[in-house]
């Protein structure tokens, strides 16, 4: 997968609260125009790239929204797990899901998945280039693919989670890290 690619995903949980929150700031900025200290342009100029942002984002939405249409529900609770870790979605949509499968499978069916989600991106016509027109503006883009380029902390959302391994005997559960062994072929249970 792309670093745009990433930066997308993990752009898109925050995408609607993003477009409510730059179409309030438009127009709490055009409310607060008559009684400011700058110049008309640069006021309207202001609001222009907030509308200019939401309209990003609202495009940015749409785009993952017709990539996770075309994944399987397994799918799309491997990519909830990695990239959103929204409590409420892995509680309640996926609360039947469990990967009941060895952290080596589960590894396997990640990278697969982001092959699989590189083609939709490219096939519905989100290259790079599309990336760079769309958002080479906004900052807060810019600064999510170069923190999945650096590989921070803030883009591997398993960082702080960690894997419950199903003992073979009907032992009780132990705890593993999120980064298993490649040699793991214990079960594995993705718990947020």
């Amino acid at each position: 997968m792309k670093d745009y690619q990433a930066a997308m995903l993990l752009a898109y949980p925050r995408a609607e609260k993003l477009i409510e929150n730059l179409g309030q700031l438009a127009e709490a900025k055009a409310y607060g125009s008559y009684s400011g200290r700058e110049a008309t342009e640069v006021c309207v100029a202001r609001i222009l790239s907030y509308l200019h942002a939401r309209d990003c984002f609202a495009v940015l939405r749409d785009k993952v929204d017709e990539v996770l249409s075309q994944l399987t529900r397994e799918e799309r609770y491997l990519l909830e797990y990695k990239y959103f870790r929204r409590r409420k979605v892995l509680e309640g949509e996926f609360a039947d899901m469990q990967c009941a499968f060895s952290a080596r499978t589960y590894y396997r069916r990640q990278r697969r998945l982001e092959g699989k989600l590189n083609s939709l991106f490219l096939r519905g016509g989100a290259d790079r280039a599309w990336f760079r027109a769309l958002f080479s503006d906004i900052a807060y883009m810019r600064s999510l693919v170069e923190g999945v380029r650096r590989g921070d902390a803030m883009t591997d959302k398993r960082a702080h989670a960690t894997l419950r391994v199903r003992g073979g005997n009907g032992a009780p559960a132990k705890r593993a890290p999120a980064r298993a062994k490649e040699e793991d072929r214990s079960s594995v249970r993705c718990i947020g």
